[in-house]
């Protein structure tokens, strides 16, 4: 069974105890069944984060972008905002029967 997990990672520095610290942050926003459901749900969070962000136009995940891939990642880490970047992804999940992966993990490797 294959599903996509949307994440957002924040990262900024912070002052703490008078020593600055690379702080990053990492929220779950939902795991979807499709690229579909993932890039139409990552999309709107990245809507609503253009309160905040700045979110240039091209900025947003596509089922089908270069070479036909999905883009998977949109950040403003080239254009941080006040300071903070943010990287929002779209990662693959694979979940699998543990036997069957040991199984073919063994079998190939006597092969």
């Amino acid at each position: 069974m294959n599903k996509e997990l949307l994440t957002i990672e924040f990262r900024y520095n912070s002052r703490v105890n008078g020593d600055d610290k690379c702080i990053t942050k990492t929220i779950t926003i939902g795991i979807y069944n499709t690229i579909d459901d993932a890039v139409a749900a990552g999309n709107n969070v990245l809507e609503q984060m253009s309160d905040t962000f700045e979110i240039r136009p091209g900025d947003k995940f596509r089922v089908s972008g270069l070479f036909g891939f999905p883009d998977r990642l949109v950040s403003n880490s080239c254009y941080p905002t006040k300071g903070v970047v943010y990287y929002a992804k779209i990662t693959p999940l694979s979940f699998k029967d543990i036997n069957d992966v040991i199984n073919t993990i063994f079998t190939a490797k006597e092969a």
